[in-house]
């Protein structure tokens, strides 16, 4: 009965979907009034009828619910008048076969199950689902794993530095790590380096619990059983299906790694704060330093426990499965069969969930589905962009970014003729703009941010500084592998100290539509209720009028002068943080930059002014727009970065040590941590040689 009132909602939005299409075709649009009749098409009201559906079902990648998402987001396509397919790809994945275990046995032989389930809410109405009991992570290994346990902090390599000096060992220990501060497949990683059987990540409350405010259903906060699945694949080595299986190559020649290499031998699970706190609360060794102090109201210590040893249990079964990639084509005056001419806009956003995913990554997909109804009324009005637009609703990111990298590398000739990439991922859990990626993006994104209207009043404006980007989203085979140029902007939420902090339900089962509905976008007062779906419009129209503007163009929007300004900030901080690394040609390499961008931008004003479009006219105007977006792959090395040949961009990347966060410059710190000055100084200059070439 559930099932055919939810077909239902999908077949009366299709219905009312083709006679707004068919009503909006009667009148032709002229040029000056595109974007103008592109916003007056997104509604929050809309915005929620998708994410309603999307979250009535779990969709994790490969599940069931993936494909039936999927289809949604295809059929919805359709009925905006665009051309839709899914294409499926073969990769990697793991499920539970049953629900995890995790025990203390006491010095007297009695053995304590802990709880690691989420509990069911009568205020959240999908809370009652079996993935409630599935804490697992993605590519964790399935076994056992037992011993003292240890508590690492945040499981960095400064942390079990700090350890070693108190003398813990950690070879034999059951390890226990708070999320945050670096990616959680690298805690894996670095304590399975040195030696541990099994690895507890919790989410401490200092970071997105009690300590930030109330806690669901109360409050926005993750409450104290709350639990953040994810993967812990080793992202930094390289991105996307661990074992290739879609190809176009194996993981060998893509990555230089093996399956074995990218993914964790050791079993580890994901824990609420709840159940951390009964390790915690016996756990017993030195106090532990300042930096390792959370928000739990006890004594932390180090360990390793004497009273007690901790055994987890896991068994996931690990297969070769399909996913859904939903790909949607616009095709610009730019697509006449000739590919050598295509210049592509791609835009994307993923569609799998860990569980329900309202606001990670849903809310991205809600915005998604309103940007392209706007594009499909602009379509049925005659209107067809220059630059071809690719819409994708991937799969699999939460995995490990499965979906858009295998179509990536699927389609290379494509991704290397594009012209930007343009990500949204959670696009509403607070209030505050953000925006990060290519430099020379910022100006461009600035100012279409300007021309939309924030739902709290006034125009947009970016509240934070544009950020380089790391590995956090769909974009990084974009920018890392490929060198297009990328962004991803959101609208994220602050927390107690004024900071931005991950929302509080994050990768839990209590990512559902009751709670972005209550507490999404700082929705906690009267009169903000449901205030999540108005960001989400307006998300949807600063995407739109980016894909418009970059589609439609004359003179493609880059201004490399901005990069090249960052690229000095970067130099100098580089020079303060190594001393000992002769710098003279990057800042001469930086300066050919600024003078290269100077000029690129004198011929792009004077082309703007340009009236007549003789055939040399533009041909001259062609190679300007490809100069100015494709100088972004000059700053790609062949050889990629030391010992990650997949990352290959050598401006921005992913840090060795972080994985989501972005490191500048990064194959001179990669070259520092591997060869010491020598190495460092070798990187430095073909980093010199590529901003100079």
């Amino acid at each position: 009965m559930r099932l055919f009132k939810s077909t239902k909602v999908v077949m009366v939005t299709l219905f009312c979907n083709a006679l707004f299409a068919m009503s909006a075709g009667s009148q032709p649009v002229a040029r000056d009034d595109v974007e103008a009749t592109y916003l007056n098409v997104p509604t929050a009201a809309s915005a929620e009828a998708h994410l309603r559906y999307i979250t009535s079902r779990p969709h994790v990648a490969g599940t069931d619910g993936d494909f039936v998402m999927a289809d949604y987001v295809k059929q919805q396509m359709l009925s905006y008048g665009l051309e839709s397919k899914i294409e499926n790809v073969t990769v990697l994945l793991n499920y539970p076969e049953e629900a995890p275990s995790l025990t203390l046995t006491r010095a007297d032989g009695a053995v304590v199950p802990v709880n690691l389930a989420e509990l069911v809410l009568a205020e959240d109405k999908t809370s009652d689902t079996v993935w409630r009991n599935h804490t697992f992570h993605g590519y964790a290994a399935s076994g056992t794993g037992t011993g003292p346990l240890v508590y690492a902090n945040y499981g960095r390599p400064q942390d079990f530095d700090i350890l070693k000096g108190l003398g813990v060992n950690i070879s034999g220990k059951v390890v226990l790590v708070r999320y945050g501060k670096c990616f959680r497949g690298l805690k894996v990683k670095n304590a399975q380096e040195l030696g541990a059987t099994a690895v507890l990540i919790y989410s401490d409350p200092a970071d997105d619990g009690f300590v930030q405010g109330n806690t669901y259903p109360k409050g926005p906060w993750r409450p104290e059983f709350g639990v953040q699945r994810g993967s812990v694949q080793f992202n930094s080595l390289c991105a996307g299906d661990p074992a290739r299986a879609a190809g176009p190559a194996s993981v060998e020649e893509l990555c230089g790694y093996s399956t074995q290499d990218l993914i964790p031998s050791i079993p580890s699970i994901p824990l609420s704060y709840a159940a951390a706190t009964d390790l915690l609360k016996q756990l017993g060794g030195a106090t532990a330093p300042p930096e390792f102090q959370g928000g739990l109201d006890i004594a932390y210590t180090v360990g390793p426990s004497v009273n007690y040893t901790v055994t987890l249990c896991t068994k996931l079964q690990s297969l070769k499965t399909p996913i859904p990639n939903v790909i949607t084509v616009i095709p610009g005056r730019d697509n006449v069969g000739d590919m050598l001419q295509l210049r592509p806009v791609i835009v994307g956003n993923h569609r799998d969930a860990w569980v329900y995913g309202a606001a990670d990554p849903n809310s991205g997909t809600a915005a998604l589905l309103e940007l392209a109804k706007g594009l499909g009324v602009l379509k049925q009005r005659g209107w067809q962009p220059e630059r071809t637009i690719f819409l994708c609703s991937w799969s699999g990111e939460e995995y490990g970014l499965l979906g858009s990298t295998a179509w990536g590398e699927l389609h290379a000739s494509t991704v290397r003729q594009a012209v930007a990439y343009l990500n949204v991922d959670t696009v509403a859990i607070g209030s505050v703009l953000k925006a990060g990626g290519t430099f020379a993006l910022r100006n461009f994104f600035e100012q279409a941010a300007s021309d939309v209207e924030d739902p709290a009043g006034g125009a947009l404006c970016l509240q934070r500084t544009w950020e380089p980007i790391g590995s956090g989203s769909d974009y990084t085979v974009f920018l890392d592998h490929f060198g297009v140029a990328s962004m991803d902007f959101a609208f994220a939420r602050v927390g107690a100290q004024g900071d931005l902090v991950q929302y509080g339900q994050y990768h839990s089962v209590y990512d559902s539509f009751d709670w972005i509905s209550r507490f999404g976008a700082g929705g906690t007062g009267p009169g903000k209720a449901k205030q999540a779906f108005a960001y989400m419009k307006a998300g949807a129209e600063v995407w739109g009028l980016l894909t418009l503007r970059l589609a439609d163009a004359k003179v493609l929007p880059f201004n490399h002068s901005a990069q090249a300004v960052a690229l000095e900030d970067w130099h100098a901080e580089l020079a303060k943080a190594e001393p000992q690394l002769d710098t003279r040609e990057l800042s001469k390499g930086i300066s050919a930059y600024m003078q290269a961008a100077k000029t690129a931008e004198m011929r792009a004003a004077n082309m703007l002014r340009l009236s007549t479009r003789t055939a040399e006219a533009s041909r001259v105007l062609a190679e300007l727009n490809d100069r100015l977006a494709f100088t972004e792959r000059q700053f790609l090395s062949e050889d990629g970065l030391p010992m990650r040949k997949w990352f290959k961009h050598l401006l921005q990347a992913p840090g060795f040590n972080e994985g989501y966060a972005p490191r500048t410059f990064p194959s001179i710190a990669d070259g520092l941590r591997i060869g010491g000055l020598a190495r460092g100084q070798e990187e430095l200059a073909r980093l010199a040689g590529r901003i100079n070439a």
